[in-house]
């Protein structure tokens, strides 16, 4: 395979970036002032394996990626003008899909990963506080109490003689559903799944918070109980998102998913020539 289109794919790729710096700058400058959490990496994350594992099988280009491409810049330049950065910074996933969709490679399954680079907004996050946080903090200490801990709650605090640990708008749960929305879509793809499969599973993994963050929430005040208020709330962030990622790549791991020996992303073959171009599609 000549390296013309190789070489051409990744100009394209980077003029992308260079279209998207002000939001990515933008994006950088968060994680110095704690607005951007540290589970967003875990798309880029995600994306790096499934490249690297399993080379991104091409699919036919298709033109509609020009249109993403132009939404997701408009997206940019609207946010920017409206000072609205959740705006600005939804454009990159939507051209980063857009892109692959219009090269055919990485497969945009892959590509929609780049959406979990989107925190969820704090506004929704703190939409019904402290009620989710303060449901979740007294079934816990309920469950403790059980075992003669005697712990107390009051909203969204529990107590034990001076000690205290307080839940927050982030331990409610909605980014943890965002987390395993992703790792669903993810296992799926890797598994061979087109779009509706994969999706079913990524909103499969969003309902699984319903029983994963009440464990999560149970196992800090656990944590808190045993005398250690920070190693709880590092629990609760980043460890729960961490330890279902870590188990979300051994199932992939286990099932042979991505047991393929490693191979460069450009030395995949041609869209015309690769009889896998429509694997998974649904």
């Amino acid at each position: 395979m000549s390296g013309a289109r190789p070489r051409s794919e990744l100009a394209l790729w980077l003029a992308l970036l260079a279209g998207f710096s002000p939001a990515l700058a933008e994006f950088a400058r968060g994680f110095a002032d704690g607005s951007s959490p540290p589970s967003t990496l875990l798309a880029p994350a995600l994306i790096a394996v499934w490249v690297w594992r399993r080379a991104a099988p091409a699919e036919p280009p298709r033109a509609a990626g020009a249109a993403l491409i132009a939404m997701g810049l408009l997206c940019e330049l609207a946010g920017i003008a409206l000072r609205t950065w959740t705006l600005e910074w939804l454009g990159f996933p939507i051209a980063v899909t857009g892109m692959a969709l219009w090269l055919g490679r990485p497969s945009w399954r892959v590509a929609v990963l780049a959406f979990g680079l989107v925190p969820v907004p704090v506004s929704l996050e703190a939409a019904f506080t402290p009620a989710p946080e303060t449901a979740l903090l007294s079934a816990a200490c309920a469950a403790w109490r059980a075992v003669a801990l005697p712990l107390s709650c009051i909203g969204p605090i529990a107590h034990l003689g001076e000690r205290h640990l307080e839940l927050g708008a982030g331990d409610a749960g909605f980014a943890l559903a965002w987390v395993l929305a992703q790792l669903g879509w993810f296992l799926a793809v890797c598994r061979g799944a087109g779009g509706v499969r994969a999706l079913s599973a990524a909103l499969a993994g969003a309902a699984a918070v319903l029983i994963v963050e009440p464990l999560a929430v149970a196992v800090a005040v656990g944590l808190f109980a045993a005398g250690s208020a920070p190693a709880a709330l590092a629990w609760l962030s980043p460890g729960v998102w961490l330890a279902c990622a870590a188990g979300t790549l051994g199932v992939a791991m286990r099932s042979g998913a991505l047991r393929e020996r490693p191979m460069r992303y450009w030395s995949a073959r041609a869209t015309s020539s690769t009889p896998e171009t429509g694997r998974g599609a649904d």
